[in-house]
């Protein structure tokens, strides 16, 4: 690719850096920069997936439909969007699960959040450092990489599975239960297979760490749920590293959203004005301490302390948590005897909101339902939207400190750095 240069009289020279559609990222963006002397001109990171409408059309729908509806926002986290959703009306509607329920929800968002980690970091963001397009010329050229991911990728799907029915838009949750919960047996026999990609994960960690990441420093704010005693996933306390501590029920007290010109994707703000990063590098950062042994032993191996402020980074603590989640998955499976169950409840009206956390960070639903359990108001905020303000406040650090390469390799730090967030930016326009 050629410099694009535009030289004017008696004016410094300007880099123009544009990515009309940013690959290896899920659904449709772009970036658009102009950089002059160490100094952005103009940035504009734009989201342009059109508009989708979830939260308009699942007004006047029952209770019971929206935990399969909100699971179509997105095809990578549908089981975060399923349990954030259940949460929520169950929270709005008096409904309180078991602790076995409970239980079995959090082994299976685990399952999703390794399986989307082994996706994003193999399939979407190796090839950046490895000199290669997509991942196709690693198939022939680098096999026992790809073998890897494959083996890991097909023992947290078929826990997906069993659990699930499927490995994607699960067939089993349902509101307040589940519609059958798998045999002990059943459940050992994929704790099996589990451990026997350990070590594979385990490599994975060291394979990231091995790759040319960029050092960057951003004095990010980070946000997250906060664990007490477990790593936190689908339920903890609403945290930031600028000294938020509150309940997700106070969610909407802190956090607001704007529409801008040029971006479908709503942009987040802590407190009406902060920009954030939520994630694997946010969570991590907050919940070091409650990692299992094993994840914080090859954290160390690796180098990687907190805190840690290189967004380029969160590919490296998404490598740590698919160990973490591995490790969670097989304990919670040895300590879990299934017992029948057959729950029964009645719904009230109310209003409820739930986070969790989904592979990319934290998911905010809220739902207001009536008596006759019809869905009158939906408030959804995922993570890419979340995120939007703070990549574009990352891309604005960062084009100073490389405006002195050239067009080509700016435009690959670039993407390289959204690409990072591992952004959906299909759940952002949801």
């Amino acid at each position: 690719m050629k410099e694009k240069r535009r030289i004017t009289s008696g004016k410094p020279l300007e880099k123009q850096i544009k990515v009309d559609y940013l690959a290896r990222t899920e659904g449709e963006a772009g970036v658009y920069a102009l950089v002059s002397d160490s100094e952005v001109k103009e940035l504009k990171f734009n989201i342009w997936e059109p508009a989708r409408f979830f939260e308009g059309f699942l007004v006047g729908r029952m209770y019971y439909e929206v935990h399969d509806l909100v699971s179509r926002i997105c095809g990578i986290c549908p089981i975060s969007h399923m349990t954030t959703a259940l949460r929520a009306l169950e929270k709005a509607t008096g409904v309180m699960i078991s602790e076995q329920t409970r239980i079995v929800r959090h082994i299976l968002a685990q399952s999703q959040i390794a399986s989307s980690h082994i996706i994003h970091l193999y399939m979407l963001a190796a090839p950046d450092y490895m000199g290669y397009d997509s991942i196709i010329p690693v198939i022939s050229e680098h096999p026992d990489i790809f073998k890897r991911y494959y083996r890991m990728k097909t023992a947290v799907n078929k826990l997906s599975t069993l659990i699930g029915g499927r490995a994607l838009h699960t067939m089993s949750v349902l509101f307040g239960k589940f519609t059958r919960v798998p045999s002990r047996k059943s459940f050992l026999e994929v704790a099996d297979d589990l451990k026997a990609i350990k070590d594979d994960a385990l490599e994975t960690v060291r394979f990231v760490s091995r790759l040319p990441i960029p050092e960057f420093y951003s004095e990010n704010i980070y946000v997250s749920l906060k664990g007490k005693d477990f790593y936190p996933i689908n339920e903890g306390r609403l945290a930031s590293t600028s000294g938020l501590d509150v309940s997700e029920d106070e969610y909407r007290a802190h956090f607001t959203e704007q529409q801008l010109p040029y971006t479908n994707s709503k942009y987040s703000a802590l407190n009406g004005k902060d920009s954030f990063m939520v994630g694997a590098l946010a969570r991590i950062n907050q919940n070091f301490d409650l990692l299992s042994d094993d994840a914080k032993a090859i954290a160390a191996e690796v180098g990687f302390s907190v805190p840690n402020h290189n967004p380029y980074l969160n590919n490296l603590a998404q490598a740590i948590e698919i160990v973490n989640g591995i490790d969670d998955c097989i304990n919670l499976i040895d300590a879990f005897y299934p017992q029948k169950e057959e729950p029964a409840f009645s719904i009230r009206e109310g209003e409820g909101g739930a986070i969790t956390e989904a592979p990319r960070g934290l998911l905010y639903h809220s739902y207001r339902v009536s008596k006759d359990g019809v869905i009158e108001k939906a408030d959804i905020v995922t993570p890419t939207a979340h995120n939007a303000s703070n990549v574009e406040k990352d891309l604005n650090l960062l084009l100073p400190t490389i405006s002195h390469l050239g067009v080509e390799e700016i435009t690959m730090r670039c993407e390289e750095l959204i690409r990072a967030y591992d952004p959906c930016f299909s759940c952002s326009v949801h």
